[in-house]
């Protein structure tokens, strides 16, 4: 299997069955209203695949939908209604551990993860934000994400106001991956973004302190995603 990155932010996965494109293709590369258009365009067709495998789950994303409708640019950062983000669900191979950062703000153990930043897709974004904060380097899809060619989760959060960085409340609107790597790798966490990275036994997501996270592995565990 190989995955590449090309055209505007497309990724393509080349199996020895065939050849098809998976709905991640996601980059504004400059502030045009026709690059707007695109990335919203396609971030619409990410949700209605994503709602055509989870129709439950549309509910949990009328206010990205709202904003999509109403033409506002959600790449942004300084969206202060909402934006993008982007976020790495990694297991090992043996599936009995995942890859979790120690969060400086939220101060809990949480994928990792950062806001989306042009160009490149929404996988490149999780998985440039997963290598900057613990050092790992070889990532992969997961076979679920290779099978449906969709992220795993789409999470809409609050997130409160941040005065030293001229921020007001928002929400994040978070496209989570499911990915693999290599547990052998050392890690190498960046402590200007997070305070510590580890892998952990999956068991833990489910007694973590952080809603979020034990909703994320409820939902793993439903679709069979871990080991046993």
């Amino acid at each position: 299997m190989i995955w590449q990155s090309g055209g505007v932010g497309r990724i393509a996965a080349v199996a020895d069955l065939g050849r098809y494109h998976v709905r991640m293709q996601c980059t504004p590369r400059d502030a045009n209203s026709q690059t707007l258009r695109r990335f919203s365009a396609d971030l619409l067709a990410i949700l209605r695949a994503y709602h055509t495998r989870f129709p439950e789950e549309a509910i949990r994303h009328e206010t990205l939908l709202a904003q999509l409708a109403a033409g506002e640019d959600v790449s942004i950062r300084s969206n202060m209604r909402g934006h993008v983000t982007t976020s790495a669900t990694i297991l090992n191979a043996r599936r009995d551990k995942v890859l979790l950062i120690h969060h400086r703000i939220f101060r809990n153990w949480l994928p990792p993860g950062g806001h989306y930043e042009s160009p490149g897709s929404l996988w490149d974004s999780a998985v440039r934000e997963t290598s900057e904060e613990t050092g790992v380097r070889i990532i992969a899809p997961h076979p679920w994400t290779v099978e449906f060619g969709l992220p795993v989760d789409v999470d809409t959060h609050p997130i409160p106001a941040r005065p030293e960085k001229d921020e007001g409340p928002h929400v994040h609107h978070d496209f989570r991956f499911l990915a693999v790597a290599s547990d052998d790798d050392v890690l190498v966490a960046d402590l200007s973004e997070v305070t510590a990275a580890r892998w952990t036994p999956v068991d833990e997501l489910h007694t973590s302190p952080d809603e979020r996270v034990r909703a994320l592995h409820g939902k793993l565990a439903r679709l069979g995603i871990f080991a046993g």
